[in-house]
């Protein structure tokens, strides 16, 4: 067998198809992952068309919440265990720094991968603008905080995403599901 012989696959047409279509293939699966870590966790709104009617109403909020001024931070553990006992504590100011008495707060913890997971939680006022409630997250993973601050008719929102370490304290193991799927219960 010559060197010419050897070569002469990569002279032909179909090689280097087959070359660009893995390529091809590799591109767009990349586009596909990053578009996906890039963008909201595409959770399904039951009632998507009520929240559609509702969008201009929830971007005026959001432009008169940046107009007020008022600064709202939520403060939760960096190392949050599944199953752990945490506080939770939003601190509101208003754009002087003065403390936001007299409001009700209230936060939503949900998994973005299971809507049976959902929290909604009361905030007590524990100090001037200091709000604050203990939570338990029974499941490790990816969670989304959603704040919703009132005070009379004004209303702050803030979102923030946390992650939560440790051994799930209701979910099954993965040889628990696998049993589980086959033999249903």
């Amino acid at each position: 067998m010559t060197t010419d012989t050897k070569n002469s696959a990569f002279k032909s047409m179909w090689v280097w198809a087959a070359f660009g279509l893995m390529a091809l293939v590799f591109f767009v699966n990349y586009l596909f992952f990053s578009v996906a870590v890039g963008t909201s966790p595409g959770l399904v709104n039951e009632e998507y068309y009520k929240y559609g009617l509702q969008q201009n109403k929830i971007d005026k909020q959001l432009r008169t919440q940046s107009a007020r001024g008022w600064q709202v931070s939520l403060d939760v553990a960096q190392a949050w265990q599944a199953g752990e006992n945490n506080v939770i504590a939003v601190t509101v100011l208003d754009k002087d720094n003065n403390p936001l008495t007299g409001g009700l707060a209230e936060v939503t913890a949900y998994r973005p991968s299971d809507a049976k997971a959902d929290i909604i939680l009361q905030l007590e006022e524990k100090s001037a603008g200091v709000y604050q409630t203990p939570i338990t997250l029974p499941m490790k993973g990816v969670w989304d905080l959603n704040v919703l601050f009132t005070l009379g008719e004004n209303k702050h929102m803030l979102n923030q995403r946390v992650s939560i370490t440790g051994d799930s304290v209701d979910e099954p193991s993965t040889l628990e599901k696998i049993v589980n799927f086959i033999v249903p219960r």
